[in-house]
């Protein structure tokens, strides 16, 4: 969900351009459902990741008064139980990439290295991936500085380019048939099949279209400009919809019953109903909310910059929790059972249990990892250093 990014969002990217760390010349959820979009949709804000979809920022406000647990204690590395000596009824378990750490754990394409998946590339180029979504079969992205919106299979293999010469694509969404982004630039909100072909321009005129998510029926935006908006267009065309104004949205995320973003510069975790209403803040004085995703339960979003947060609460609202501190401009992404995390500048791809307690890295020594996203088996990222789109095997 995108989260660029988190830009993954977009206004996120746009700091992170200026972190010397990230060097040289820039830098979400999502995925399935279960980021950044409801159920059947998958979306990246971003990030650079557009989704897309991160910037400075520390704890505070009511983040402060939740429980916390801070960086990650578990490295990769270290086969699972039963694993002992490399022994076991299927071979190898330390370095069969199809019994990795344990009977038929497959590493989906990676190298096993004492018992743990290793990441593999799965694309390369043309230029930083911005924003991420997946369907069962592919990974998709928008690349905001060539201007060309990609895929590729999730078993990796030679990117096909959905469309070309677009105006700053940043957020990205996709729901099983058609793939959604937004122009920055141009104003506009885009469509084509997922298997290629003529592009649809779903809405026209908006002022800096930045993330996006969608659901059966519609396409859901954020505007950056123009007074800051939060948008929405029926799939098969018409005039869009204002669902909330004087906003100043950055990633936004879909359920059954509400439209959800983060609000980055006032602080804010909005919410509004699908049919528009009354817009509820859900949390308050957050140091630069960004990425966003929600499951059944809570809402989950980042604060960033170098000493940033994963945070959670309830749906219905109440008091943010701290899932992790000391996180490097995160980007986040759900399944069932777990959040998973980039952090940018430490280089590490994180998961943790929804519930809470201690995080387990998934990938060390990434190059700038931002534009997360997860399905059954994997989890996927891109690489602002070396321009790549990764993935890992869930443990």
């Amino acid at each position: 969900m995108g989260g660029f990014a988190g830009f993954g969002r977009l206004a996120g990217l746009l700091l992170v351009l200026f972190v010397p760390a990230c060097g040289e010349d820039g830098g979400e959820s999502t995925s399935g459902g279960a980021s950044n979009g409801g159920a059947g949709a998958s979306g990246g804000g971003g990030g650079g990741s557009a989704g897309g979809g991160a910037t400075s920022g520390g704890g505070g406000g009511s983040a402060g008064e939740g429980a916390t647990s801070s960086g990650g204690s578990s490295s990769v590395g270290g086969a699972g139980s039963g694993a002992t000596g490399g022994s076991s009824p299927c071979g190898d378990v330390q370095s069969d990439p199809k019994n990795c750490g344990k009977c038929g754990h497959d590493c989906q394409g990676g190298a096993c290295s004492a018992g743990a998946c290793q990441p593999v590339a799965i694309a390369t180029g043309p230029a930083k991936p911005t924003n991420t979504a997946l369907d069962a079969t592919s990974v998709y992205w928008s690349n905001y500085y060539s201007g060309l919106v990609m895929k590729v299979p999730k078993a990796g293999g030679t990117p096909i380019i959905l469309a070309s010469g677009q105006a700053e694509p940043v957020g990205i969404a996709v729901d099983g048939t058609g793939v959604y982004w937004t122009n920055m630039t141009a104003g506009t909100v885009m469509r084509v099949s997922s298997g290629g072909g003529s592009l649809t321009t779903l809405a026209s005129g908006q002022p800096k279209p930045t993330n996006i998510a969608v659901d059966a029926t519609s396409v859901y935006w954020t505007n950056s400009d123009g007074g800051g908006a939060v948008m929405k267009a029926s799939k098969a065309g018409g005039a869009p919809t204002t669902l909330a104004s004087g906003q100043d949205p950055t990633d936004i995320a879909v359920d059954a019953t509400s439209v959800y973003w983060t609000n980055m510069m006032t602080g804010t975790v909005m919410k509004v109903p699908l049919g528009g209403g009354s817009p509820t803040t859900l949390a308050s004085t957050q140091p630069y909310p960004d990425d966003i995703a929600v499951d059944g339960a809570s809402v989950y979003w980042t604060t960033s910059g170098a000493g940033g947060t994963v945070m959670k609460m309830p749906l219905g609202g109440g008091t943010p929790v701290i899932l992790a501190a000391g996180q490097s401009y995160p980007t986040i992404a759900l399944d069932a059972t777990s959040i998973y995390w980039t952090s940018l500048e430490g280089g590490t791809v994180m998961k943790l249990p929804v519930a809470g307690g201690t995080p387990t890295t998934l990938a060390s020594g990434q190059g700038y990892p931002r534009n997360i996203a997860v399905d059954a088996t994997s989890v996927y990222w891109t690489s602002d250093g070396s321009a790549t789109v990764m993935k890992v095997a869930k443990p």
